[in-house]
């Protein structure tokens, strides 16, 4: 089987990258078609916290030229351990990738993972144990006790966390159904709406632009991970390698500049509900070791 890659032109990336010198090139994977074509965009326009922290760090660094390229999650993985000038954006550290992948240091923060699932009676008659108004968490093998036949929707070769990975491979088989290829949150949620699925597991802010564009009119419940962490840190890994390591290095030296800066920190904030507020400047200063930066007034 082929791989799926697809490299998006770069006479774009001329905004990031027109200095009057030879740059190093970089191979830059994203697992999603989308985010990779909004990498292209100008940096000025709001799109994601993903997007946009990404798109500040690839500004910073000025000396590279950046083929934004997207390829499945298990491509990448393969791709980084076979290429000495690729990185990746946006990837969950484990200890599995360690081996063959170097980390920066925190790219961007997330709210944490949640379970997903239809607001049914079928649903609440036989989980009235596990879900009602006094849960505030839930156990995914709570989920799968006995001869559970329910089934929890999954991307192909995406990490979902040390704690949760080890709870999903713990699983029968015929309790997952996993999908592979762009758009998998789309096509999860589309199976979760059909009954197809009963779970699935996601990130809040992709779920809700998900459920937006597909404009249904059915509920869609949801409960904190208890094995989750209420926020999730985005890195960035690169080739382990003398030439993956002196990227490290140099994206370590912008992302700390980053750190205090507002527009670093509105990228984040400016997609949050304001009730997440609170904590989510918690975790800002927890993960980046800096007090929460200032809008300068002009």
């Amino acid at each position: 089987m082929k791989k799926l890659v697809h490299i998006i032109p770069l006479l774009f990336f001329l905004g990031y990258s027109a200095n009057g010198y030879a740059q190093d090139k970089i191979h830059w994977f994203t697992d999603s078609a989308k985010t990779s074509a909004q990498l292209t965009q100008d940096i000025s326009v709001p799109l994601s916290a993903l997007a946009d922290t990404n798109r500040l760090l690839m500004t910073a660094l000025s000396q590279y030229q950046f083929n934004i390229e997207y390829a499945q999650s298990p491509s990448i993985a393969r791709l980084l351990k076979k290429l000495p000038n690729s990185c990746a954006p946006n990837r969950m550290k484990t200890p599995d990738r360690l081996k063959d992948n170097i980390y920066s240091l925190p790219l961007n923060i997330a709210l944490g993972l949640r379970l997903y699932f239809k607001q049914t009676a079928k649903l609440s008659n036989l989980s009235q144990k596990i879900f009602n108004k006094n849960t505030q968490s839930i156990s995914l093998p709570s989920l799968f006790v006995g001869k559970s036949t329910y089934n929890l929707g999954i991307e192909k070769g995406r990490s979902y966390g040390v704690s949760i990975d080890a709870e999903i491979n713990s699983l029968e088989k015929h309790n997952l159904v996993i999908r592979r290829g762009d758009e998998a949150t789309k096509s999860l949620v589309r199976m979760l709406l059909k009954d197809r699925i009963d779970y699935m597991i996601d990130y809040p802010f992709d779920m809700s632009e998900t459920l937006s564009n597909l404009s249904s009119e059915i509920e869609i419940g949801s409960l904190p991970i208890t094995s989750s962490s209420d926020y999730i840190v985005g890195y960035v890994a690169c080739h382990k390698g003398s030439l993956g390591q002196r990227i490290i290095e140099d994206i370590n030296t912008e992302l700390q500049k980053l750190y205090r800066s507002y527009p670093f920190y509105h990228a984040h904030i400016r997609y949050l509900d304001k009730t997440d507020l609170v904590d989510f400047n918690r975790a800002y200063q927890e993960v980046f070791n800096v007090a929460i930066p200032l809008k300068i007034s002009r």
